[in-house]
């Protein structure tokens, strides 16, 4: 049944990474306000896994409460938010057969990288 679960997931994270866009050719102009508002921009980044196992979760739906933003983890159980705004807020991790996890987010430039353990249901 695991098994099961996990290739679902697994597939839902391939197909959800396979329409990212590439947006490396695009070049503009960057005024002084699109330079002070691009540095309260940043990435959080961070990795789940089981509290008993220390075993990396690998398709964990991880969103960031009060915002439009939701990713899953990769392969090693990593996520990353790109273009968050400097601030406070409340990531949801939510996984099958596991207690939800919240956690408090401060994004900042002084830390931004997170390791959440999540409990099993069980």
């Amino acid at each position: 049944m695991k098994r099961i679960v996990f290739n679902l997931a697994l597939m839902m994270v391939i197909s959800f990474t396979s329409f990212a866009e590439n947006n490396e050719n695009k070049t503009e102009v960057k005024t002084d306000a699109k330079i002070e508002a691009e540095a309260s921009i940043l990435d959080v980044t961070g990795l789940i896994t089981d509290s008993k196992t220390g075993e990396s979760l690998a398709g964990v739906e991880v969103c960031l409460k009060g915002t439009e933003l939701k990713t899953y983890t990769d392969f090693d159980g990593k996520f990353t938010f790109k273009n968050v705004k400097k601030g406070d807020y409340e990531l949801v991790s939510s996984y099958i057969s596991y207690q939800q996890g919240v956690t408090n987010v401060r994004a900042d430039q002084t830390k931004n990288q997170l390791e959440i353990k999540l409990q099993s249901s069980n």
